[in-house]
């Protein structure tokens, strides 16, 4: 045995480098640890023996060493390749040839691509050392003539190289966990159910962190620094989002309803109360909060490693699940906001249509849409809140659940209005009326509500063809929105004619809704474009017979349509909320006309919407157009409707506002509806006009002449002047002179005139 080999074993170290060396790495473990794999590629056999001889007890960083051997390059290529887990190799410099060595290092580190393991060059011929830019292009660890390697300096260069290699090999373990986190977290990302991302977590927990472990994932319903509809809409429980095989019967479950007893559970307490991880011998267990301080819990039984893992690749992790948490609950929450009424839980509108398709497709073409709406819901909202009028929506809600079953499709569409979409399409909309007024009590309060329903009945109109250039394998589909929007029309006419019953839908109601739209929008136009005009209806003086004033009347001449009967278009001003602009367009005719023909010397009244009083402005700007028009207030009257005024105080209080002006106020179509007495006292009138429906029952109905009579004696007891429109025969104009009336409106005098006939009429009576 030479010189060298002796020295090498029965060398001492150094004072300086023993007590740190056996202190710090060669720790001493009761447990079996994984060994550190050294490769030794040298021609001499002898070296082999010696250096594993040396190192044969020695643990590094607490792990002990595993030896493979190689005799030349070839041999040690093939063991690198084998072993990829090898953390240093020994490699002799010159072996078959002078640079066999050096050669090996460089398919190592570009064939193998193997750039972790650490690498020592050994030679016995110190004249064969490489060059520096091999040292440094390759990442040699260290070049050593084997005459030098003592014990202790062997041990001292494996430390160093095996702590190398442990630090690189750490680095890329954390890139490459850290990437398989980014990944894993982009396909959670994607992931828009709370259940579905949580199950992806406890797969990926056990994917990238090689853990097979029972589990439970927890989550609060509510955050606690959330948008105040999803706090105000959740419960303070946390909920089983995720289970694992054993713990299965618990997904769902509150923690409140979960035993107590429970280990798991108890690790979720405790991690909660904690607001950390944490590990013992039975759980590891993971706490996630959320941006908006969502929680969570996973708790793994068994799963040592998880202690393991690098805590900063752990907190990565744990961040990137709980930002994909919280973007599955929203988007839960916004899913829920938009297809689910967060009043009564049912469908929204948008709901609805979505699932009616696949109604549709279950129970075949024999069903029937019925819009239930509840009557003046908005007369209990403004009495008793809106709190009281969402009791009184969930328990409608429960009352059409509990009337229909499962097989209903049902949704609260708006306000109060609900769909039921039943598979039987037989059911006649005034039956379902019937059935969905019920009586019931709420917070004391004995309610019994009225509803209206329309309703349209599915036929093949509603099935929606692709275009024919599509693509073949998209099939014709459901259309539930054109149903919904026919019902709705039904419901329309329901409210108008039949409030209180039903409507089934028919095309007709189709046309006319579309015909009304038109009509609505060509009526905006001609009042931009000033094509409304006035007509003029002489009032008449009984007792001489003479002409003492007019009434304006709107007309419309269009110009593709010709003249459209004010019943046509005077209810779609009121319905579309015209009526503002329209009382103005009147109001500065009005002046025009005066204006340009000063022959009119009688007064001219005009009809004012009472709605148009609701305007916050529409006082002062009625009074500012006769005053930049210079028209006298004594030029005009002002002929307000007795059925609006019924449900406005506001509108009353506009009215007295206009007569503090200075404006005649009349009092018009008297005894038509809601006629209220006390109006006469409350209300600044100075003409009281009655109306023509007494007219027309006056020669042949005496209960009609007492009414009347009635009337007029009041009216002129309290000073009124008073009027009597409709009058259109002799007999009329007769009886309605013997009561003491002494202005009359109607045809038996005069229709609505032209300006031109007015004229010619002002000129033949010198009026």
């Amino acid at each position: 045995m030479s010189d060298f080999f002796l020295k090498i074993i029965n060398d001492k170290p150094d004072s300086t480098d023993t007590p740190a060396s056996t202190n710090i790495i060669e720790q001493q473990t009761v447990q079996k640890a994984e060994p550190w794999i050294i490769g030794i590629i040298d021609d001499e056999p002898g070296m082999h023996e010696v250096t594993k001889l040396a190192l044969s007890r020695v643990e590094i960083l607490g792990r002990p060493l595993a030896f493979v051997s190689a005799y030349d390059a070839t041999e040690g290529y093939n063991i690198i390749k084998d072993n990829p887990n090898m953390a240093l190799v020994l490699l002799d410099v010159v072996m078959e040839t002078d640079d066999a060595g050096l050669k090996l290092v460089k398919r190592i580190r570009e064939e193998l691509k193997n750039k972790f393991v650490q690498i020592i060059l050994r030679t016995g011929q110190p004249g064969f050392a490489p060059e520096e830019k091999v040292i440094i292009d390759y990442e040699i660890n260290a070049y050593k003539t084997k005459s030098e390697l003592t014990r202790a300096k062997l041990f001292t260069a494996l430390a160093t190289g095996i702590r190398s290699y442990r630090q690189i090999t750490a680095l890329e373990k954390s890139r490459q966990g850290l990437r398989a986190i980014i990944d894993a977290s982009s396909n959670l990302l994607q992931e828009r159910s709370v259940f579905d991302f949580s199950s992806g977590v406890l797969n990926q927990i056990g994917a990238l962190f090689d853990i097979e472990a029972e589990s439970i994932f927890c989550v609060s319903q509510r955050p606690q620094n959330g948008p105040s509809a999803i706090i105000s809409s959740q419960s303070d429980d946390y909920v089983v989002v995720a289970a694992s095989h054993k713990y299965q019967p618990l997904f769902g479950k509150g923690l409140t309803k979960l035993d107590s007893e429970d280990r798991a559970i108890q690790a979720v307490h405790q991690v909660l109360k904690q607001k950390a991880h944490l590990f013992n011998d039975d759980f590891s267990c993971l706490y996630l909060s959320t941006p908006s301080l969502w929680e969570g819990v996973i708790v793994a039984e068994k799963a040592a490693k998880l202690k393991l893992v690098d805590q900063e690749l752990l907190q990565v992790f744990c961040m990137n699940v709980a930002v994909g948490l919280e973007n599955a609950k929203f988007f839960n929450y916004l899913n829920k906001a938009a297809y689910y009424d967060d009043v009564t839980g049912l469908y929204s509108r948008a709901g609805f249509i979505d699932y009616a398709r696949a109604y549709h497709h279950q129970h075949g073409d024999n069903i029937c849409l019925y819009l239930i709406d509840v009557d003046y819901f908005h007369n209990i909202i403004e009495s008793l809140g809106y709190e009281f009028g969402n009791k009184i929506l969930k328990r409608i809600a429960t009352h059409l659940i509990s009337s229909y079953g499962d097989e209903v499709l049902l949704a609260r569409l708006h306000s109060d209005v609900f769909a039921l979409l039943l598979p039987n399409g037989r059911t006649k909309a005034q039956d379902i009326a019937l059935r969905s007024s019920f009586p019931f009590n709420i917070d004391e309060h004995s309610i019994r509500l009225g509803v209206t329903v329309g309703a349209a009945q599915y036929s093949k109109e509603y099935i929606q063809h692709p275009p024919q250039d599509s693509r073949h394998d998209i099939e014709p589909s459901f259309d539930a929105g054109l149903l919904l929007r026919h019902a709705e029309i039904a419901l329309k006419v329901a409210k108008e004619n039949r409030r209180g019953s039903g409507e089934l839908f028919d095309s007709g109601y189709e046309v006319d809704s579309y015909n009304r739209m038109n009509l609505l929008n060509d009526l905006r136009n001609a009042i931009t474009h000033q094509e409304l005009f006035l007509v003029l209806q002489p009032k008449v003086h009984t007792p001489d017979e003479t002409i003492i004033g007019y009434e304006a009347l709107l007309r419309w001449n269009h110009a593709e349509k010709g003249a459209i009967p004010p019943g046509a278009f005077i209810p779609a001003v009121e319905k579309s909320g015209l009526y503002y602009d329209v009382d103005l367009y009147v109001a500065k005719a009005t002046c025009k006309m005066l204006n340009d023909y000063p022959q009119i010397t009688h007064p001219i009244s005009i009809n004012l919407s009472a709605n148009s009083l609701n305007h916050e402005t529409f006082v002062d700007d009625l009074f500012a157009i006769f005053r930049q028009a210079n028209i006298g207030l004594d030029r005009v009257e002002l002929e307000i409707t007795e059925n609006a005024l019924i449900h406005s105080d506001s509108a009353i209080r506009e009215l007295d506002r206009l007569a503090d002006y200075g404006f005649t106020v009349c009092l018009d179509d008297f005894g038509a509806g809601y006629s209220s007495l006390g109006y006469l006292l409350r209300l600044p009138l100075n003409t009281i006009k009655i109306d023509r429906a007494f007219v027309s029952h006056l020669v042949d109905n005496k209960n009609a002449q007492i009414v009347l009579e009635g009337i007029i004696h009041m009216g002129v007891k309290l000073g009124k002047e008073m009027i009597v429109e409709g009058v259109e025969t002799e007999q009329q104009l007769a009886v309605v002179k013997k009561m003491g009336v002494n202005v009359i409106q109607g045809f038996y005098f005069f229709k609505p005139l032209t300006i031109e006939q007015v004229l010619n009429l002002s000129a033949q009576y010198q009026i």
